[in-house]
């Protein structure tokens, strides 16, 4: 078994490089620039050719590092843990406090996926199946409460692929366990979803969007409606799961279940040159599984992940809408009873060396032979060249 992420990712780039031509040339859906500039990104990932910064140790001089700068690309799994982990601090930093949240989780019958998938219009169909979670929320909550004045905090976040990696579009929803009565400025709380009406509501709205994004399919649609008499499948989620009193915690959590990767680099265990194969925790099991797929499929597994051009996978409803926050924030807290610290941001970027030390448990940065910690030595940007040198710093008479 390969040890060390860097020989991972290496082995997981050879994959793309060994079978990516073919792959296109058999699915021309992923043969144009998009897709051809995301892979290339990928490979280019963690190469020089790219731009670093080296760090030195200047008080032993036994021990570099250099710094790979991100390729910021959709297909690679290095830059996109990197990003989905500042979109967990920033999902934090939005939280209502005072207020418990719980995680929603929306999925659509299987036989509607191959039309997820190949709908032309991917963004317009992923946005209103993002708003449809919303509004069927929102209907639940006023439902329980016998009013349609109440708005609800929720945090929509779409994903496509299921733990083996396979296409199954679903919505993680962390919503406020409360509604704000936009009248009267009241906030209710509440500690239970009934799951008859939450599946029957889920339901409703997206047939209702089935209808409107595939009027050629009414037969299936009529078909499912007939056939699933007590709702589709949804999972209400408990406020005990998500730990919004432990900021670490909170961010651990979100990561895991809202920003992972279809197939980890770690969860690959071999490749033959025709065959790739990974692991994954079954649903159904509750134990690892392990799976062998042709290297084609594993390239399309990872490539039917990729989101549309410019469309945010993460996006913030009712109560969190970042136009109206800051102003519900501050209410919602008078309400609560909690006046000190409003609109205290959490969202803090996380440093390369502190994102290295979660994963690998140490800082890359501090020497491995006296402990200290290493200056910098030099950046070079792909474009612009050298952009600083310590040494030529130093001998000109600049200093650090």
């Amino acid at each position: 078994m390969i040890k060390g992420i860097k020989k991972k990712f290496l082995r997981f780039k050879q994959i793309f490089k060994d079978a990516w031509y073919d792959f296109i040339q058999d699915h021309p859906r992923y043969n144009n620039d998009y897709y051809k500039n995301e892979v290339n990104k990928m490979l280019n990932c963690s190469c020089s050719e790219g731009g670093f910064a080296k760090y030195k140790c200047t008080t032993c001089g036994q021990c570099e590092h250099t710094v790979h700068m991100s390729c910021k690309g959709k297909a690679c799994p290095q830059c996109g843990k990197r990003y989905a982990r500042d979109s967990m601090v920033k999902i934090a930093s939005k939280l209502f406090k005072g207020i418990n949240y719980r995680q929603i989780v929306l999925t659509i019958p299987q036989e509607f996926r191959p039309l997820f998938y190949n709908h032309k219009d991917q963004a317009s169909l992923y946005s209103a199946f993002m708003q449809g979670g919303y509004a069927c929320l929102k209907s639940v909550v006023n439902k329980m409460y016998y009013s349609e004045n109440y708005e609800i905090a929720a945090i929509v976040f779409i994903h496509t692929h299921s733990r083996n990696g396979e296409y199954k579009p679903h919505l993680h929803i962390l919503l406020g366990e409360g509604g704000l009565h936009l009248k009267h400025e009241s906030w209710r709380p509440f500690q239970y979803i009934p799951m008859n009406l939450l599946r029957l509501k889920w339901k409703e709205h997206l047939l209702r969007m089935m209808r409107e994004k595939f009027p050629n399919k009414l037969v299936l649609i009529d078909e499912i409606d007939a056939l699933r008499v007590n709702g589709l499948y949804a999972h209400p989620g408990k406020a005990s799961d998500v730990p919004t009193k432990s900021y670490s915690g909170l961010i651990k959590y979100l990561t895991k279940y809202l920003a992972a990767p279809p197939i980890g680099l770690s969860k690959i265990l071999d490749y033959n040159g025709d065959k790739v194969k990974y692991y994954y925790k079954s649903h159904s099991t509750k134990r690892n599984e392990c799976e062998e797929i042709s290297v084609k499929n594993f390239i399309g597994r990872m490539l039917q992940h990729i989101l549309p051009k410019n469309f945010q996978r993460l996006r913030y409803y009712g109560l969190q809408r970042t136009a109206v926050f800051k102003k519900y924030y501050i209410l919602i807290a008078d309400l609560l009873g909690d006046m000190v610290d409003k609109i205290i941001s959490y969202a803090e970027r996380i440093t390369y060396a502190k994102f290295f030390e979660e994963v690998a448990g140490r800082n890359p940065l501090n020497c491995t032979h006296c402990g200290n910690k290493m200056e910098l030595w030099q950046i070079w940007h792909p474009i612009k060249g050298m952009v600083y040198d310590l040494h030529d710093r130093l001998l000109n008479g600049k200093g650090c």
